[in-house]
């Protein structure tokens, strides 16, 4: 079991456990003005839990995923949470999923697959697995899901930059927010935290470094990360 100061997950039988992807993603992503919220490949269910922290008592986060182990280990993640009440998960692949009312805010870090970001062999094991989606799938799914104003936040690596962008533009969704993720200052980025929005905007666009040269935590990262884990 993860714990977080104000809950705890297990995630033992989940295809996507705790880590710092997902951390990063249910601190960063902007949860302004949401009203409802769906995960997609939820995994243990952290960042949908995350995002339950950091919203107010009216919002409603759904979680979806393909793999039932998952689902129902962030079933019973849900159930020991504070949120209980806002938190529902459903198994369905999010291609196949519709729901009567749209979402506010979409976040996601699910197992891409791309030819342009995996080595062959590796693209070819993920497409034999039932967990990988491509990101044309989730963007376009995401134009058909969110609301006239809402966005989907996701983090994916450095490499998926060129992919992605192709396919938020081919699902007419536009980057509002776009965050470089380094290990240390004085290395390239591995991660990229994105949020595109259904309507037309500005770019907000940052750098966000985890450690420092001696090793220890950048105050950035700490005060992204400290209503969450219980050494900040």
């Amino acid at each position: 079991m993860f714990r977080f100061k104000q809950f705890a997950v297990d995630h033992d039988r989940s295809s996507m456990k705790v880590g710092t992807d997902a951390v990063l993603l249910g601190a960063w992503c902007d949860v302004g003005g949401a009203h409802r919220v769906l995960d997609v490949g939820t995994g243990c269910g952290v960042i949908a839990l995350m995002v339950a922290q950091r919203t107010p008592g009216s919002c409603r986060i759904h979680a979806i995923d393909i793999d039932q182990a998952s689902v129902s280990e962030a079933q019973g993640n849900f159930v020991r949470s504070p949120w209980s009440h806002r938190l529902t998960v459903q198994l369905v692949d999010v291609n196949d999923f519709f729901s009567q009312a749209s979402f506010d805010l979409i976040v996601s870090n699910p197992p891409f697959y791309n030819e342009d970001v995996l080595p062959p062999d590796a693209v070819r094991a993920a497409a034999r697995h039932t967990h990988a989606m491509s990101f044309d799938q989730l963007m376009r799914s995401a134009a058909r899901l969110l609301s006239r104003h809402g966005s989907i936040a996701l983090v994916t690596p450095v490499e998926a930059r060129d992919a992605l962008t192709a396919a938020a533009t081919f699902a007419g969704l536009h980057l509002a927010r776009l965050t470089q993720v380094h290990s240390k200052a004085t290395g390239p980025a591995k991660r990229l935290l994105w949020q595109w929005s259904k309507q037309p905007c500005l770019t907000q666009r940052e750098t966000l470094t985890i450690h420092r040269p001696d090793g220890q935590f950048t105050e950035h990262y700490c005060t992204l990360c400290r209503d969450f884990y219980l050494k900040f």
